[in-house]
């Protein structure tokens, strides 16, 4: 997640400017702030000097925010200063009018004070303090002026043993006894001025193509920062070739001293055990590399909708998955979050063009996963070479501006020639996902031996969509053939002549479409449970390792908690789903019925799934099924070994809502699965 989409939902209060006071926001001016920053970690202080120069013909009268706990005054002659409102216990900042003097359009401003925002649950506007200085423009750490781009030069005092980091190009860097002087310039419009500085062990490469690629650690970890130094620059070549050059003259990954993971421009702040994480190389690296394109180059017009998210997980994440060769269980995840998240609690939709920011796994559902299958649509549709285009195009078009979804709705139709508003206007401005339907399939076979078949699609759903749908034939031959159906009407008839006749057809088998899963097309999966509108626990109050792990779970759920405790019967709940917490012979029965097509098989002391045998006693487990009298829904059964704190397990087994079957063996997880699909109505044996 950009911090700049924090700080977008944190500006919503803006002060009324007195007489005369208008705000600085058509389109292509340019603020240059030139800053001299002086550090005091031990005393958690900055003191800064500001020359800001103005565009030609700005307003005489503005105002800007600023931290609430500096003090600020003007130094130039000719121009003057007035506090309009201050902060309050909401507001981290106040709010200043400037008025400029008739001599120029530069006006110079010193300010210092304490910048100390503690931080809490992993969360902080930003702070200065003896393990680190961590600024962002949420932060207000230099005047701020609404709804304007700057540019800027950056000097910045701090300690000797100190580094520090801001965008843009590191001009220079001298230690001179015990301070460290560094100079940053950046000449293209920015949205905000980030500022990191710490006791950082530095390594760094060059890339051929002359960008340094540097990893900022807080403790020396060659090994580490060897990895980073490894991958960042295969990613920066990757995206330098199929969108544009890279627009940054650096990139760096940088440890924060909490838990954060956030990409600015031409850096990445993570905190020290998201660094650590292994998959994080080969997901949220390539992620935070490429906001440098999207969202931190092309910036994003909140107003009109958050286009970048979802962009970026598809050219990143799923770009990840595509290398794995697991690109069709993805977009069936991203397919499977929006049902437990979304369908089955349609007040919690909304259309895509509303999308601002995640801040609950249903947000996620639409705004990331919604908007990634918006883009795989488009690839799929136009092919991979025309996507890379309109995206080329797209970016040129609109660097270091801001940009919405029509935008990219204007470079599509430019690149590929075709006018996509019908497209655009069904997926952003409308709620919810169509619902298709596999008719009557009718066979007639010819005297040459060749074969024609009538089939029927069809949409569930009262608002109709314009669909392309993926159709797969499978022959007596072997072969198959793919045909491509376009369903705009509620119901209508398709043909297909083959060489032989069809013995299989599948509807969009590899879910290519955005659109709503069928139950017996979805495997069941803790993301069914976690977002169920009810979520009913069954456990033994007296046992204290089931009673920790509701207590995390109850937490972690979306929906209303209902608790059953031991000696009730296992009485299936009219709605919702069931979590069975522990190990009592009832849950072990209960789960093999509902599980008795699929290969498990539990003993006292075993348990067996797909064929492999593990220890109840060693390994820790969850299985997850669909009800067979009530599929719409769930059951979840969790059970943990000694070496498994209760509480701890319960929390990390929430980053795992697209798996139905999950061991643990210790901490580490030595199989994550689904349980096979056995049927689904888009696929008819003939």
């Amino acid at each position: 997640m950009s911090k700049a989409q924090a700080l977008n939902k944190l500006l919503i209060v803006v002060g009324l400017l007195f007489i005369l006071l208008v705000s600085m926001q058509s389109h292509g001016q340019i603020l240059h702030h030139k800053l001299d920053v002086e550090l005091y970690p031990g005393l958690k202080m900055i003191k800064a000097q500001d020359t800001l120069t103005f565009p030609k013909d700005s307003p005489r009268k503005i105002s800007f925010l600023l931290h609430k706990d500096l003090q600020v005054s003007v130094t130039s002659s000719d121009d003057s200063l007035i506090l309009l409102h201050p902060a309050t216990q909401k507001e981290p900042y106040a709010e200043y009018g400037l008025t400029l003097g008739n001599i120029d359009n530069k006006v110079s401003v010193q300010y210092f004070g304490v910048i100390f925002d503690p931080v809490l649950n992993d969360n902080s506007n930003g702070l200065i303090a003896p393990e680190g200085a961590t600024l962002f423009g949420s932060t207000y750490w230099y005047p701020f002026f609404l709804g304007i781009q700057k540019s800027f030069e950056v000097t910045v005092q701090t300690p000797g043993d100190w580094m520090s980091l801001v965008q843009g190009q590191i001009a220079s860097t001298v230690v001179e006894g015990s301070i460290r002087t560094s100079r940053f310039v950046e000449i293209y419009p920015q949205e905000e001025i980030y500022l990191v500085a710490g006791p950082f062990k530095s390594y760094q490469v060059d890339t051929p193509s002359g960008k340094k690629v540097q990893v900022l650690l807080r403790k020396d970890d060659p090994a580490l920062a060897q990895n980073f130094l490894t991958l960042v620059p295969e990613y920066i070549k990757h995206y330098s070739q199929i969108i544009a050059p890279y627009p940054y003259s650096s990139f760096s990954v940088v440890e924060n001293f909490w838990e954060t993971g956030y990409g600015m421009p031409s850096f990445t702040l993570l905190g020290p055990t998201v660094l650590r994480l292994p998959f994080i190389l080969n997901s949220s690296l390539p992620h935070e590399v490429l906001h440098n394109w999207w969202g931190n180059s092309v910036y994003v017009d909140y107003d009109k909708g958050n286009w970048c998210e979802g962009l970026t997980t598809y050219m990143a994440d799923y770009w990840q998955q595509e290398k794995a060769g697991s690109e069709r269980t993805y977009r069936m995840n991203t397919l499977l979050n929006y049902m437990d998240f979304v369908a089955g609690s349609p007040e919690k939709d909304f259309p895509l063009r509303q999308f601002r920011g995640r801040h609950n796994s249903s947000s996620q559902a639409v705004g990331y996963g919604k908007s990634m299958m918006l883009f795989h649509m488009l690839e799929f549709r136009f092919g991979k070479e025309a996507f890379h285009k309109s995206l080329q195009d797209f970016y040129t078009r609109n660097l270091f501006k801001k940009a919405s979804f029509t935008d990219i709705q204007n470079s599509f139709e430019s690149v590929n020639n075709q006018n996509l508003e019908g497209f655009f206007s069904q997926w952003l401005d409308r709620k919810g996902a169509p619902e298709i339907e596999l008719g009557d399939v009718r066979i007639m076979k010819w005297h040459d031996g060749s074969t024609s078949t009538t089939y029927v699609l069809s949409q569930k759903q009262a608002d109709l969509y314009d669909l392309n749908i993926p159709v797969i034939w499978t022959l007596e031959s072997g072969a198959e053939i793919r045909q491509l159906a376009r369903l705009s009407d509620k119901t209508q008839f398709y043909s297909l002549t083959s060489p032989s006749r069809p013995v299989k057809v599948s509807v969009d088998p590899d879910f290519h479409l955005f659109r709503r899963l069928y139950t017996e097309e979805r495997p069941a999966t803790l993301s069914s449970v976690l977002g169920a509108s009810e979520v009913h626990y069954y456990f033994d109050p007296a046992d204290a390792s089931a009673k920790q792990f509701v207590d995390v779970w109850s937490q972690k759920t979306e929906g209303s908690d209902v608790l059953h405790y031991s000696g009730e019967p296992l009485d299936v709940p009219a709605k919702g789903s069931m979590v069975f917490v522990g190990d009592q012979q009832k849950f072990v029965s209960f789960m093999k019925s509902q599980l008795a097509e699929q290969n498990l098989q539990i003993t006292d002391d075993t348990i067996s799934i797909e064929g492999q045998k593990y220890n109840l006693k060693e390994v820790s487990t969850v299985l997850v099924a669909r009800l067979k009298n009530h599929p719409q829904q769930t059951v979840v059964w969790v059970r943990w070994s000694p070496d498994n704190t209760p509480a701890e397990w319960a929390s990390r087994l929430t980053h795992y809502g697209t798996f139905g079957v999950l061991v643990f063996k210790g901490r580490p997880v030595i199989l994550k699965s689904t349980w096979p699909v056995l049927q689904s109505p888009l696929q008819r044996s003939l």
